[in-house]
This record gives C-alpha cells, structure tokens and sequence, in this order.
C-alpha cells in the first residue's frame, strides 16, 4: 500500500486521520535499499484539535507559471522538481539534447520519458545512457530505471535482469525481490481481457472512507480489497493469500520496512485470475503479508481488516471513473502497446508511483502523490521547504499510533490550499507527513478526492475533476433539457 493510509473521524470530532504507508522497491534515497514500506499508523491528535473544515473553489495560479529557463546547467534540477513537459520541450523542441554530452543527454531524456509513462522510448534512452556512462552512480540510476520501466511494461524477465546488472555496479536491490521478477519471466500479465472491454462496479465507501470492491481471485469471492492507487503493487494478507490460492513463490521475499523502521517480511505470488465486475484478468502479481500488517482499529470505524489491495500496477492497465457521489467505479481496458500520455497531461509516474502536478497555496507547481488508499490529502516536510510562499501557518505536533502502539510525532499546518486540474481546497488543517528524503511534496487523497467525480486515465495520464452539480446540469442540457440547479441526491442512475 502506499503511504499512509488514515481514517477519518466524522464531523465534530478532534482525531485526524490514520493510513498505511506502503513503498515500492527501488527506494533511490540513500541508502538505497529497495523495499516495500508496510505499517499500519493510526493517526491521534495530541494536544491540539484537528478541523475537518474545507473550501472548495476554482483553481487558481496567484501568479503565472514561470519555472525559467531550462538549460545545460539546470535541466536535472527542473527534472527532480516534477517539471517534466518543460525538461523533454527543452530536450526535444528546445535542441537541448545536442548541447548536453551523450552520456548526461541519454540519462536525462531516459528519466524524463520514464516519467511520462514512455516505457518504450525511455528503455533506448536508459541503455544507450546505461553504456555511455563511466560513473558507478549514474549508471546504476539507469539501470534501476531501467528495471523500472520493465517493470511498468509487465516484462518482469527482463525487469529481473536489469535489477541484476544495477546490483554488480554497486546498487542494493533485495535478492528476493530480482527472484520474484524471475520466477515471472515469460509470463503474460493481466492477459484475457481485449483493449475496450469495460465494466461498473459499486464501490464501498465510508467507514474508513477508502474505495473498497469485492473482486474474486481465483474464482473465490476475496472479500474486501481496497484500490489503492499509492501502492505500487497489489497486495494479500497471508490469511487471504491462503484461503484465495494465490501460492508464494519459493526464495522471493524480501524486507518490508513500516513508518516505525520495523521490519517484516513480504513474500510474492501469482493469482491465476481475478475478476472485478465481469471481465476476468489472468496472471496478476500480488505481495503478501503478514495479517498484522492490515489490521485497523479507527475510531470512525472500528476494526478494519481489509484482505488486501489493488494496487498501482493493477490500475495501470484501466482508465478509470471513479463516481464518488454515486459510489460506482467504471472503468475500461487500455491497449497496451500505445504510448501514454497527451498534452494536457498532469499525471506522472516517480519511482513507481503515481504523481499529480498540484499547485500549493496557489503557487506552481509540485508533485503529491495520487493516493486513493489514503483518507487525507497531506503535506510532506519536503513540499513546505520548496513552497516559495511564506503565508504558512505554525506546524502543532501531533502523535500518529502504528502496529504493536508504536508511535511517531508528526504535524499539523492550518490554512492550506491545494490545487490540481481545475479545482483547489482550502484546508483548515492538514497534516505534514515527516519523513526524511520523501519524494512526494505531499498525498492527494480521499479528503480531496471524495469531493468529485474523478477521471483517472492512464492512456492519457491525466486527472480530472468535475462536481456533481455540474455534471447534472451538463447532463440536462445535453437532453435539450432546462438547466436548472438540482440536488445531487436527483442524479439519474449511471449508464
């Protein structure tokens, strides 16, 4: 799972939120040990109350976006801080790529397109860089993207063998995580469903307000999995990996690692099939845990024992509607061999997470990770030292309950706006996630998120926002219909 996932208290109440953080392997902060981050934390306000109050307007710039030139000198420093069109407009239609040396140009372009979600342009780029650069460092930078971008693209063969080559030139991948990709090689991921197939399902939400639906996994309904969009691959507790059939494969397990630095064990497996609504997806990758380590007792909720999640790489392979006013979940089969993305694109991929470009206190532009399995959206220290806005309130600290009553003290800044696509909430408080070498400004999640109909496409890597309101109105007119304001509670039923 990704990051934290929290829960909410209604209303009233004074307990922020709680979440389970998940991370994927290849962790690029030092030192680089690539793991799976799972811990459960159970955030509880200490000594301060925590308001659920929010705003909803249009998004807004407070000045327009300027982010200086890119050149020779700053391109990888525009890179590392999410300016992605404007680095590959520099490298392609700039001409920058013919100023910068062949080694330092290929790595560049190679990340740049990695993120973008161009797997097949990013691998020539990763390899040429791969042979062109002399320094032990960067050359294990590409391979390990490179690995990644196997990763993405289901080839976990050759993902496998990337992960080899990246640890003989100095850089830590855990042994059985490289098995796991192996044991997989030459098998066809999430196959037996055509580009196009579609289907709705309803979604369970409230009571933790995370999207829960009911798939069967191995023709046996699995209970409760939670989508989860911040974790970079689907997972199974070990109780639920038993009972669904989903065997783990012998030697691949490696170290999971939670937000207290308590260390478990994540093994991997293969489901034959899973089958969400009425299509049947075969060979889906999943990690499996201890039954700790999604185990919930919320105050809003009580206990919350989900038997897994749908992760990211899950996802990848939809676009998705998610209808949180109406609770339904639609979603269609992408083709895989077209190239993502499109020129209104503001969704990313950062080692192996998906990132939105966001706008904080209407200053332009950072990158929070799209989180679905996380109740609150959240600020990282890393995203309140970039802000170039001063107007930010004092940070209260706050004390977050993980697993085994493990405890971290974290904070909370008041008066917050967060923007992405054509909307922005003000937040009267939100929580600032500490952690050292985060590569998230911050967590967009279910708080943000629950206020709209949200389209998240993967073809086109973009998010996008619209209230329900206004799709009603739209809807009406569309009918040749009067457009009058109605309640949302009068929507007609989905198609």
């Amino acid at each position: 799972m990704s990051r934290l996932h929290h829960f909410f208290s209604p209303p009233g109440r004074e307990t922020p939120p709680a979440r389970f953080p998940f991370s994927p392997p290849g962790r690029e902060t030092p030192p680089v040990s690539p793991r799976l981050l799972a811990a459960a934390a159970l955030a509880i306000a200490a000594g301060c109350t925590f308001s659920r109050d929010i705003q909803i307007k249009t998004h807004q710039l407070m000045r327009p976006f300027a982010p200086g030139a890119v050149n020779g000198y700053n391109v990888e420093e525009h890179l590392q801080r999410g300016y992605i069109p404007e680095v590959l407009e520099y490298l392609g239609e700039g001409g920058g790529l013919k100023s910068l040396d062949a080694a330092k140009g290929a790595r560049v372009l190679g990340h740049a397109l990695l993120e973008r979600g161009d797997f097949k342009n990013a691998k020539v780029a990763l390899a040429r860089a791969f042979n062109e650069e002399g320094r032990p460092q960067q050359k294990a930078d590409c391979g390990w993207a490179m690995a990644q971008a196997l990763y993405w693209e289901g080839d976990f063969g050759q993902a496998a063998k990337w992960c080899r080559l990246t640890t003989d030139v100095g850089r830590t991948i855990p042994d059985g995580w490289t098995k796991f990709l192996e044991a997989l090689d030459g098998t066809k991921l999430y196959a037996g469903v055509e580009p196009g197939a579609s289907f709705v399902v309803p979604m369970k939400f409230g009571g933790p307000d995370l999207i829960r639906v009911l798939p069967r996994i191995n023709g046996i309904a699995a209970g409760e999995l939670v989508l989860d969009s911040g974790a970079s691959m689907s997972l199974l507790t070990e109780s639920a990996a038993e009972r669904l059939g989903v065997v783990p494969i012998p030697g691949a397990v490696a170290g999971a690692q939670g937000l207290h630095s308590i260390e478990i064990p994540i093994k991997f497996g293969l489901a034959k099939t899973v089958t969400v609504g009425d299509i049947t997806l075969e060979n889906v990758p999943f990690g499996i845990l201890q039954d700790d380590a999604l185990q919930f007792q919320t105050k809003t909720a009580g206990a919350f024992h989900p038997a897994g999640v749908l992760g990211v790489h899950f996802m990848k392979e939809f676009d998705w509607k998610l209808d949180y006013p109406k609770r339904k979940v639609a979603v269609i089969r992408l083709d895989q061999n077209r190239t993502r993305g499109s020129r209104q694109q503001n969704l990313f991929f950062r080692r192996l997470k998906p990132m939105v470009r966001t706008s904080l206190q209407q200053e332009a532009w950072f990158l929070f990770l799209l989180d679905t399995g996380s109740e609150p959206t959240m600020l990282t220290r890393t995203g309140v030292r970039r802000s170039k806005n001063t107007n930010f309130e004092s940070s209260y600290p706050m004390t977050l309950e993980g697993i085994g009553q493990s405890r971290v003290s974290w904070g909370k800044m008041s008066n917050i706006t967060v923007g992405t696509d054509r909307f922005q909430i003000w937040f009267k408080d939100i929580v600032v996630k500490e952690d050292q070498g985060s590569i998230e400004d911050g967590i967009i999640g279910s708080s943000f998120l629950s206020n709209f109909e949200v389209e998240l496409r993967f073809s086109a890597m973009t998010v996008r926002l619209s209230q329900p309101v206004e799709n009603y109105l739209r809807e009406r007119e569309e009918r040749g219909q009067q457009a009058t304001s109605a309640s949302p509670l009068q929507f007609p039923s989905s198609q």
